[in-house]
């Protein structure tokens, strides 16, 4: 089964892509950081709307800084987590995934 990678958080475990060839996003949320594709990415900012990388990283950026805290421990794999966090090693290579490095968030 083909899997895709959220694009906030690098999670690869997604069952469908979190947006389709006309970037609408598919209403999915990822269970590992809890953003919902076409929805949390309307972000305003001044008055503006943010393009959707930067609403991306916006998001990921304070989920990060929170504690990376799994949305939904029951779906994402135990191993990854320690007391319904990512565990840092993950992290690391989930944001890895996504050309994120975690220390330029920390």
């Amino acid at each position: 089964m083909k899997s895709y990678t959220c694009p906030v958080c690098g999670f690869d475990g997604l069952d469908e892509p979190p947006y389709d060839e006309y970037n609408i996003g598919s209403y999915n949320i990822c269970s590992c950081c809890g953003f919902e594709y076409g929805n949390d990415d309307d972000v305003m900012v001044n008055e503006k709307l943010l393009e959707v990388p930067e609403a991306h990283e916006l998001y990921r950026i304070r989920w990060v800084k929170e504690g990376a805290i799994v949305f939904d421990p029951s779906d994402y794999p135990s191993e990854y987590q320690k007391n319904n966090k990512v565990s840092k090693d993950q992290l690391i290579k989930q944001l890895k995934n996504i050309h994120v490095n975690l220390n330029e968030i920390l």
